[in-house]
C-alpha cells in the first residue's frame, strides 16, 4: 500500500515536471520567435514605405544594412517603382532618388531629404538580476525586456513632389 502511494506520487511528480518543462519550452519558443522578428528592420521599413507612399515613379535607394536586414525581392511589390541597392555611393550621389532607406541618416543631413519614418529593431535583451526575478514577478512585471532602438530611417526628397510635375 505504501509502495503504491509512492508510485502514484512519483507519477504525479514526473507529470508535473514534464508539464513545467513543456510550458517553459513553449514560453522560450514564443519569446525567441518574437525577438527574431525584430531582426528585420530593413524589410519592415520597406513595408512601411509602401504604406506611406502610393504614388508611381518612386525611386528608392536601399543601403547595405537595410538590404542585409530584410529588404529582399519579395518585399519589392511595386512594378512602377525602382528599387536600387547600389553600394558605396557618396553623399552627393543621391539626387536621382526620391526616397532612401538607410541606416545612416546623418549622411543625408542636408536640405535635400527629410525623415518621414523610423524603424526600430532589436538592440539587446535585458534581464533582472536573479535576486529580483521573484520580486518582479510578484509585482506583476516581467523579469526581462527586449530593447529596441532606431536602426533604419526612411527619407523622402524634399523636392520630389515638385520634380514629378515639372
Amino acid at each position: 500500500m505504501v509502495k503504491l502511494r509512492q508510485t502514484a506520487l512519483s507519477n504525479r511528480l514526473v507529470t508535473l515536471i514534464g508539464a513545467a518543462l513543456a510550458a517553459g519550452s513553449l514560453t522560450f519558443a514564443v519569446l525567441a520567435t518574437f525577438i527574431s522578428s525584430l531582426n528585420y528592420p530593413g524589410g519592415q521599413a520597406l513595408a512601411m514605405l509602401h504604406t506611406m507612399e502610393s504614388a508611381p515613379g518612386v525611386k528608392v535607394h536601399i543601403d547595405s544594412f537595410a538590404a542585409m536586414t530584410g529588404v529582399s525581392r519579395f518585399g519589392q511589390v511595386r512594378d512602377d517603382w525602382v528599387y536600387d541597392k547600389t553600394e558605396d555611393l557618396q553623399p552627393g550621389q543621391f539626387g536621382n532618388y526620391s526616397h532612401l532607406i538607410t541606416s545612416q541618416p546623418e549622411l543625408h543631413n542636408t536640405n535635400d531629404f527629410s525623415v518621414i519614418g523610423i524603424q526600430l529593431g532589436y538592440a539587446g535583451f535585458w534581464t533582472s538580476p536573479p535576486k529580483l526575478v521573484i520580486q518582479s514577478l510578484l509585482s506583476g512585471q516581467l523579469p526581462f525586456a527586449v530593447h529596441q532602438e532606431p536602426l533604419i530611417w526612411i527619407l523622402r526628397k524634399n523636392q520630389w513632389q515638385l520634380d514629378r510635375y515639372i
